[in-house]
């Protein structure tokens, strides 16, 4: 045999062997995806649930706001969709049941996948047909002492028997929107036991369930400019489904503060000692220029929150003098304090904010420097 002969014979077994690797790899993910059903089908609701709102993540991932138009792209969705129709199993039908559900803004998806399920035939959990009348009992709004975020979270009973507690996280430091999102197979009062093990500084306060809705609509409409976690995504579609099984007609999170109250805050702080070395007029200004950060609250500062107003170096305004803008982590430490003192934070919190005022003030000044011929701050002085 020639050499030449024998190249192109071991070039084909190689060839063979990579298409027999592909063949058995798809068939070992397949049989992967099968069992993992098989056992969500058996199992509580929650494992059927998060694999349903995964598929829908897949197929429409969240996509930034658009100033041109509101149309959003379903190809990949009906593309998705195509191949759990063609598999025509018991598992695959309860997933469909289940995506069916949670597609509440996708109609025609949404009854594409009914109408699969429904030629079927096939013996389903009987949660899955009860999850249009799951029953939301109870909301419970977790937050810290500083108020950076809020957690709702939602008890709900599937079919009479299924426990299910859903969480929201709304950061308010991000333009008070969803930043994550999570859910056990547990009532809620077990599961908020459970968080109480683990949270510090944390208050509770019951909610209606009207205004849980208000606020996760409100969060879940906030431009999608925010840094996510990893499962926020994962969770959307379920979260969507959760706020349509609320009440309508609630209360949305009203604003911590107004100007008129910032105002006189801004008159007894200048009038104390701590703000002596603080006489410019400019410097009134930049303090309700700092306040703006964040949640909005003047009397609570995290070590988040400072980061954030000194990180931006926002302070661009002409009207604001550059020596006045420069001074914005001293007037900061000066003021934090005093507003904690105020508002009950105590002396070990108060020290962390500080210290990351500390941390930024000089990158902060470097930034404001850097910015200012852009701005023409200088020419204010």
């Amino acid at each position: 045999m020639s050499n030449q002969r024998r190249a192109r014979k071991a070039k084909q077994a190689r060839r063979h062997e990579r298409r027999a690797k592909i063949r058995n790899d798809e068939s070992s993910a397949d049989w992967t995806l099968r069992d993992a059903l098989r056992r969500a089908l058996a199992g509580h609701p929650l494992s059927l649930l998060i694999m349903a709102s995964t598929v829908i993540n897949v197929a429409k991932p969240e996509q930034l706001l658009s100033l041109k138009s509101d149309r959003r792209d379903t190809g990949d969705l009906d593309r998705v969709l195509t191949g759990l129709i063609g598999v025509k199993d018991r598992q695959t039908a309860g997933l469909l049941a289940v995506i069916a559900e949670l597609l509440v803004d996708d109609p025609a998806q949404q009854s594409q996948c009914r109408h699969e399920v429904a030629e079927r035939g096939e013996h389903l959990p009987r949660w899955i047909s009860a999850l249009p009348e799951v029953d939301v009992y109870r909301a419970v709004r977790r937050t810290n002492v500083f108020g950076d975020a809020d957690e709702l979270v939602i008890g709900m009973r599937i079919d009479g028997r299924h426990e299910l507690t859903i969480a929201v996280r709304i950061d308010h430091n991000l333009w008070s929107s969803v930043v994550d999102a999570g859910a056990l197979p547990y009532p809620i009062g077990e599961t908020l036991a459970r968080l109480a093990e683990t949270s510090k500084d944390t208050s509770i306060f019951e909610m209606a369930l009207a205004d849980a809705r208000a606020w996760i609509e409100d969060a879940l409409n906030k431009p999608a400019l925010a840094p996510k976690t990893g499962t926020w995504p994962v969770y959307r579609a379920l979260v969507q489904w959760l706020v349509g099984r609320l009440p309508e007609g609630g209360e949305r999170r009203l604003p911590v503060w107004d100007w008129e109250s910032n105002d006189e805050l801004c008159d007894e702080f200048f009038a104390t000692s701590s703000a002596a070395p603080f006489t410019e007029s400019g410097h009134r200004e930049l303090l309700l220029e700092l306040f703006d950060a964040g949640t909005g609250d003047p009397l609570r500062w995290s070590s988040a929150r400072a980061e954030q107003a000194l990180g931006s170096a926002a302070y661009n305004d002409a009207e604001i003098p550059l020596e006045v803008a420069l001074d914005a982590p001293d007037l900061l430490r000066a003021f934090i304090p005093y507003a904690h003192a105020q508002s009950g934070i105590g002396d070990e919190l108060t020290s962390r904010t500080l210290a990351m005022v500390d941390a930024v003030r000089s990158s902060y000044k470097r930034d404001v420097l850097k910015r200012a011929k852009y701005w023409d701050l200088d020419d204010a002085i």
